[in-house]
């Protein structure tokens, strides 16, 4: 038996979900038809066509990305057998000559 009460209690939410009906094979047709009438009429969606592959390759990136790759390895190797031969001096050196590359690498350059 429940007594009465001035102050209301939180009443326990049910969970409800209602189903929807999915019917795989329609939506394939659907789909086929749409595309087939977009193909149509000359749409282009972005989806795979075997008309549209393009093998052109950008040798430019590749090259300054190999470059840039391999004068990394060059002073990383470097640094390991110049400390080895000097010492810590090598990394002092570094320090000196890496805020006079970052100025030349980005200032932006001047027009005459």
């Amino acid at each position: 038996m429940k007594f009465p009460s001035i102050v209301k209690t939180a009443r326990y939410r049910r969970f409800g979900i209602e189903p929807r009906y999915y019917d795989p094979i329609k939506e394939e047709i659907e789909e086929r038809t749409e595309r087939i009438k977009r193909e149509m009429n000359g749409e282009y969606d972005g989806e795979y066509t075997g008309a549209r592959i393009s093998f052109d390759r950008k040798t430019r990136k590749t090259a300054s990305t190999s470059m840039m790759q391999l004068a990394i390895a060059a002073v990383l190797a470097l640094g390991v057998v110049g400390w080895l031969y000097f010492g810590n001096e090598v990394f002092y050196v570094l320090w000196a000559a890496v805020p006079f590359y970052l100025y030349f690498r980005l200032r932006k350059p001047r027009n005459n």
